[in-house]
């Protein structure tokens, strides 16, 4: 068995909220008790801001979160999942960081889609990597705007992942469609997912920081809440079916994977 965290913080305008949201993430990254994976939101170090030269700004706090990242990996014997907003390789880059157990980094996401606003921040698009095995662990990376695309979402689920991370911010989205994307995710690829967010002060839109079960069952749903939930899962489990009226079990991924028939939407 796992425990499973994910944190919300309270996304509040201001002169300069980036550095309160920072701290607090990380106090609650610390206040995990049994921490076997936890998962913090996209722009850790860069959120509540909205305007690109604030943001920039912020890009150099990325490194202190990221060396705090690791430490509570490393003291914890977690897995910690961690995004941020940072110059890397003289590129600006949406990243999202899994620190190992000892507090090394495992792996490093980019961001594939960008919406608008990152466009015009110049963020580098990530080539497509997008999963990687960990100590028999198979975990798949969306951020935020990814939900919205399908083609990353089958990629994911022909790796047969068994956990989906996904650091987000949709302040602006319903908070029915961020529940039916969660969802979707882990009953098409066949896995927990674990989504971080945050809170919008509002149950209509944003928020809903989540860990959702491979037949897609809701387990936590912070909704509007600020701070943490944390749900006991395996991450091995699968769900099974029938792979069709009066047929044997499957795996409920390659219930779907086996009537793929891409080439004909070309």
């Amino acid at each position: 068995m796992m425990n499973v965290t994910v944190v919300q913080p309270n996304y509040f305008s201001g002169s300069s909220p980036d550095g309160p949201i920072a701290e607090f993430l990380l106090q609650e990254m610390k206040k995990v008790k049994a921490g076997d994976l936890i998962v913090l939101p996209e722009y850790s170090n860069a959120g509540g801001l909205s305007d690109a030269e604030r943001e920039i700004a912020a890009m150099s706090r990325a490194g202190e979160m990221l060396v705090q990242a690791a430490a509570t990996a490393k003291e914890k014997s977690a897995y910690v999942v961690i995004n941020v907003l940072e110059e890397r390789d003289g590129k600006r880059r949406n990243s999202t960081y899994l620190f190992d157990r000892n507090g090394n980094t495992a792996f490093v996401y980019d961001k594939i889609h960008l919406p608008p606003s990152e466009l015009a921040l110049d963020v580098t698009r990530g080539s497509g990597a997008c999963f990687c095995e960990l100590d028999g662990l198979r975990f798949g990376f969306m951020t935020c705007y990814d939900v919205y695309y399908s083609e990353q979402l089958e990629a994911i689920a022909a790796q047969k992942p068994d956990i989906v991370l996904i650091p987000g911010y949709q302040r602006g989205e319903r908070t029915d469609i961020i529940r039916a994307q969660a969802k979707l995710a882990a009953f098409r690829c066949n896995a927990y997912v674990a989504r971080s967010s945050y809170s919008m002060n509002s149950d209509e839109r944003g928020g809903c920081s989540m860990i959702v079960a491979p037949d897609g069952q809701i387990l936590k749903d912070m909704g509007k809440e600020v701070g943490s939930i944390s749900a006991q899962i395996d991450p091995i489990w699968k769900y099974m079916r029938t792979a069709g009226f009066g047929c044997g079990m499957v795996r409920n991924d390659d219930f779907i994977s086996v009537g793929l028939c891409p080439e004909l939407f070309r």
